[in-house]
């Protein structure tokens, strides 16, 4: 036997198949066997579960290769590890038909020459099952233990799926963050590859199982075992289970430990975003941080974070990380006045990074909701492509801000604000306004003091650029309502309100008293 599971070539050693003889589906002997069922009717096939070792005298498959090719085909797709056939007076040879498709599917076709007790076969395979499940279970909790003792001393992750490997001998992959895979040992790597392109699924079931790494409700990554010699068993599927429990952990221990530390790297972060670091200074710093980036196109990002008394920053940092990443940014990030600055290294220049920003704070939104349940407002400066240009995309992160606090509705991004950016910068010269204001002003207080929709009017007059139609039917009134309110507009505004400079000024106007 293998470990902790039970092959078809595990069963022929027995004494009790001393008389039997593997004629076809050689191929399958690393079948795994999880039960033994005694079947005598072409019915029962529905019965299986699967894993299942088949035992029979054939007396429904007498003088009818038709039935027993069928049967065959049956077996095979309740996925049964093997059929055990007792020849005698209902079956005395099998045809060459029926042998020549087990070794097409790879399904052992074993026969008895003489007859055998069906009872003692399974209850010796059953006792040998139930006595592996115990051992099963014992071996489990103490590689619990042990793997959980050995998070606290690793050094890296790599000790961790290290130990796994010893502890199974199986070939170990681990995937993360998109990252180019890591294989513990390097000696099954190119038939691993080469499996990945072959599209046989039954082979890959056997042969390959994965888990995934989760941290902080996110996929992380995840690790493979990979076994071209035999069959993966249950055994396998629990040991990587708890491998990958203890890995998370690990990692997320790892991840805070990197959150503490970033505290260190306040100074410089903060020197960057104003401006005064130099490029010799930013780039020894970047590499030292994430080696692998080399990157000149940046973009900041603000979460305004009003905090609860329960809220878990550190948590949501992490998590937004760790999302930000999967997305192809790589964030320093600052904590700063209720404010968190992503500093976001554009990983995939070649890739528009709008989109990949909108599903970022989409997920984002969705964990929020669910778990951390802080009230957050978000902002997204200019995308550069310089280094030293960041503390323009901050500056313009902030203004965004500022903008979207008086409307959450509008966009994230800087770029799709330009005219809220003009009247923004209008809004800090307030002489300029005032002068804006005449403009507009006649309207509003005729408005508050007739309960009227003048202002509203113009704004849709303006858009439809004065078609007198089309206007009537957004407002949903008629064309002489219309014409009547047209007219009061003319006459507090003059007759050349629609002229281009005094048109621009009015459309600058109607934009800030949103």
């Amino acid at each position: 036997m293998n470990g902790f599971s039970l092959t078809v070539a595990d069963v022929l050693t027995k004494k009790l198949f001393s008389s039997a003889k593997l004629i076809a589906g050689a191929n399958g002997q690393q079948n795994i066997i999880k039960w033994v069922h005694i079947v005598e009717n072409m019915d029962a096939t529905k019965l299986l579960k699967g894993n299942e070792l088949i035992l029979t005298t054939g007396i429904h498959l007498k003088n009818n290769v038709d039935d027993f090719k069928q049967f065959i085909h049956q077996l095979i797709a309740s996925k049964a590890s093997g059929l055990c056939i007792e020849l005698g007076s209902s079956i005395q040879t099998i045809p060459d038909l029926v042998q020549q498709l087990a070794t097409d599917y790879h399904f052992p076709l074993i026969i008895f020459q003489e007859e055998v007790a069906f009872v003692e076969i399974t209850q010796e395979i059953h006792s040998t099952l139930i006595n592996q499940q115990y051992e099963i279970v014992k071996n489990l909790e103490d590689y619990a233990q042990l793997i959980n003792k050995y998070t606290l001393t690793a050094n890296n992750y790599e000790q961790i799926l290290m130990h796994l490997y010893k502890h199974l001998g199986l070939q170990v992959i681990f995937t993360f963050n998109g990252q180019r895979s890591i294989f513990i040992p390097n000696i099954h790597q190119d038939k691993y590859e080469m499996m990945q392109k072959q599209s046989n699924v039954e082979y890959k079931e056997k042969h390959l199982i994965s888990c995934d790494v989760n941290i902080l409700n996110q996929r992380y990554g995840e690790v493979c075992l990979f076994s071209p010699l035999r069959v993966i068993n249950e055994y396998d599927a629990l040991i990587l289970d708890r491998t990958v429990i203890a890995l998370s952990q690990y990692l997320l221990r790892d991840l805070y430990i990197e959150e503490k530390k970033g505290l260190e790297d306040r100074d410089i972060l903060e020197k960057w975003l104003n401006g005064v670091s130099n490029i010799e200074e930013l780039t020894h710093f970047i590499q030292e941080h994430h080696a692998t980036t080399t990157t000149n196109h940046w973009i900041v990002m603000i979460h305004h974070i009003q905090k609860s008394k329960n809220s878990d920053l550190t948590y949501y940092k992490l998590f937004t990380r760790n999302v930000f990443e999967k997305f192809g940014f790589f964030p320093f990030i600052v904590e700063k006045n209720h404010q968190l600055i992503f500093i976001l290294a554009n990983l995939r220049e070649r890739e528009p990074y709008k989109h990949r920003i909108e599903q970022a704070i989409e997920r984002i939104h969705d964990n929020n909701k669910k778990y951390a349940k802080l009230k957050i407002s978000l902002a997204v400066g200019k995308y550069v492509t310089n280094l030293q240009n960041v503390k323009n995309s901050f500056t313009t992160a902030k203004d965004t801000l500022q903008i979207r606090w008086k409307s959450q509705d509008l966009s994230y991004f800087y770029e799709d604000l330009h005219l809220y950016h003009l009247i923004f910068q209008l809004q800090k010269n307030p002489a300029i306004m005032e002068m804006v204001a005449e403009y507009i002003d006649p309207l509003i207080k005729y408005d508050q003091k007739h309960n009227s929709n003048l202002v509203e009017t113009l704004k849709v007059y303006l858009q439809t650029n004065g078609l007198k139609k089309e206007t009537s039917e957004r407002l949903f009134i008629v064309r002489q309502t219309l014409y009547h309110r047209l007219e009061k507009i003319e006459q507090l505004l003059g007759h050349d309100f629609m002229k281009p400079e005094k048109r621009l000024a009015l459309e600058l106007m109607l934009v800030a008293t949103e």
